[in-house]
C-alpha cells in the first residue's frame, strides 16, 4: 500500500488546531467539543489524479471509512479516510448508489477527496454522507459545493 500522508501532511495538524480551537468548557468547568455540523472554513488547494484542481473545504468525518472509486453493488476501493476533520473537494448525488449505512443514515450523496491511506489512484475516490455530520437522510452535506 502507498501512504498519502505527503499530501495529507497539513491535514493532521490542522485538525489537530481545530479539535483544541474547538474545545470549550461547558457549565461543569469540564471540556465540551463544538459540535459540528455540515462544512466550512477553506481547505488546501489539491489536484487529483487526474490533473483536476479543487478549492477545498473542511468536514467533520465522524466515522473513518472507505474511499470508492467504481463497482456499486461491489464496491472497488481506491483507499481510507481516517475519522476526523477533512477536507473535501465536492459532493455528488448518485441516484441508485446508496451509500453503506450507519445507524439510521442513509444517503446517494458521496464526497470527493483524497485518503490518509491509498490503494490506487493515490487515495482519491468517493466518501459516503453517511459518515459525515450535518447532512439528512437523501439530502447534500451543508456548506460543501456540488462537483
Amino acid at each position: 500500500m502507498e501512504s498519502a500522508a505527503p499530501a495529507r501532511a497539513g491535514r493532521a495538524a490542522a485538525a489537530a488546531v481545530l479539535v483544541t480551537a474547538g474545545l470549550g468548557l461547558g457549565a461543569s468547568g469540564t471540556a465540551v467539543a463544538a459540535p459540528a455540523a455540515g462544512c466550512s472554513g477553506a481547505g488546501p488547494t489539491v489536484t487529483d489524479f487526474l490533473g483536476t484542481t479543487y478549492t477545498t473545504t473542511y468536514c467533520n468525518a465522524y466515522e473513518g471509512g472507505n474511499l470508492v472509486r467504481a463497482g456499486y453493488p461491489v464496491y472497488v476501493y481506491s483507499g481510507y479516510l481516517y475519522a476526523g476533520r477533512n477536507w473535501f473537494a465536492c459532493q455528488m448525488k448518485m441516484e441508485g448508489v446508496e451509500n453503506p449505512p450507519v445507524g439510521e443514515a442513509r444517503n446517494n450523496w458521496w464526497l470527493w477527496t483524497q485518503g490518509d491511506v491509498a490503494d490506487s489512484d493515490n487515495g482519491w475516490g468517493w466518501f459516503p454522507a453517511t459518515k459525515v455530520s450535518g447532512g439528512g437522510n437523501y439530502e447534500p452535506i451543508p456548506g460543501l459545493r456540488t462537483c
